[in-house]
């Protein structure tokens, strides 16, 4: 769509869209860059840059060389990030002579190579970290005079409310998943991306101090062996490791003698909970043995839902805070069993995660549906 059919209410509104919607952050990139004639249009963290923010389609290849050959750390457009706070905006001639330019490595070697060499990068917060809205264009759009940067640093305000909107969003629903396993009964601990405790609910609370501690929101065992498991795991779900049903994140035994040790599983959040902005990253549900409740009775599941032996052994499990690893490892089926088994479940009860699978034998359990 031609810029001149773009106006800048219907630029500014896609952001605030996607900030309700994650799923059109990448609309949003694009409707921006065409209204700034440019290739294409990304949003990058100020600090700990990484990939997978949104961005136009037409960046996609740039961008992975970006991250791919490390150019992120050697970004030279970072010496233009203190006139954000001075302008909103910078440009590349803001800090670099046009005779520098021409003969930087990181502008002709690797941005010329896709058509972004010339950059308008806009501040903006989501209350707790900094981020730039990055415009690139190429030579044949040439740089951004001062007409352009006046028009561009009016998506700043936009940008902030689309980022807290997302954030508040996010939050409210990670936090609702933290009160749900309450209502489960079962202990929670809510991560951020820097792997420290952000929400944890009552049941949490009650396991403090009993093979667990949190201080200034880290979360350690008591048994430093046990202690140093955790905090690889949770080094594994910051560096957001790509697992899949044949490599599950591992659990972890919080030991703490003469009882039996705690069950710690990791779950990395996704959808609207895991958003772009959401300080949430993931969930530690926490299971003591100690306290398990007798499971529903396996032939009132049989009866109400049409489920086989295999599928009420395997809510028997769930019921008792036996993570899915190790309830396929106690009934001697694979991993990728044990989730078909439970993809069978989800089907036959109408549910399509876990946490609803659990609130409705939780309810039949007490009688409410029978």
């Amino acid at each position: 769509m031609p810029r001149d059919l773009i106006s800048f209410a219907a630029a500014s509104q896609s952001l605030l869209d996607a900030a309700v919607d994650p799923s059109q952050w990448v609309r949003a990139m694009e409707t921006i860059a065409q209204y700034g004639n440019a290739t294409g249009a990304v949003l990058l963290q100020v600090k700990g840059r990484g990939p997978g923010t949104p961005h136009s389609r037409s960046l996609e290849e740039g961008l992975k060389v970006y991250f791919r050959d490390q150019w992120h750390l050697r970004d030279q457009r970072t010496r233009g990030l203190p006139l954000i706070k001075t302008k909103g905006i910078f440009v590349d001639q803001d800090f670099a002579s046009r005779d520098e330019l021409e003969k930087s490595d990181y502008y002709r070697g690797f941005l010329a190579k896709f058509d972004a060499n010339w950059s308008a990068v806009i501040g903006f917060s989501n209350s707790e970290d900094e981020w730039c809205l990055v415009l690139e264009r190429g030579d044949k759009q040439g740089f951004y005079d001062s007409h352009e940067q006046n028009d561009l640093v009016r998506f700043a305000p936009y940008l902030n409310q689309a980022a807290l909107l997302a954030r508040n969003l996010a939050y409210a629903n990670a936090t609702g998943m933290v009160d749900a396993y309450e209502s489960l009964g079962c202990a929670c601990f809510l991560l951020d991306h820097f792997g420290k405790v952000i929400r944890y609910n009552a049941q949490a609370q009650l396991i403090l101090g009993d093979g667990l501690d949190l201080s200034w929101g880290n979360i350690r065992c008591s048994s430093p062996v046990d202690s140093l498991a955790l905090t690889n795991l949770i080094a594994e779900i910051r560096q957001n490791t790509v697992r899949n049903a044949t490599n599950p994140l591992p659990f972890v035994l919080a030991h703490r003698p003469p009882k039996r040790p705690l069950i710690i599983q990791a779950i990395c959040l996704s959808g609207l909970t895991a958003a772009i902005f959401s300080p949430a990253r993931a969930i530690l549900l926490v299971s003591d043995p100690e306290k398990r409740p007798a499971p529903t009775p396996p032939d009132l599941l049989k009866k109400l839902f049409n489920l086989t032996l295999t599928e009420t052994a395997l809510i028997s499990h769930l019921e008792q805070e036996i993570a899915l690893p190790a309830a396929a490892e106690i009934m001697g089926i694979s991993f990728e069993t044990a989730r078909s088994h439970l993809k069978r479940i989800f089907s036959k009860t109408g549910t399509g995660r876990q946490t609803d699978l659990l609130m409705l034998i939780q309810r039949v359990h007490r009688g409410g549906i029978v």
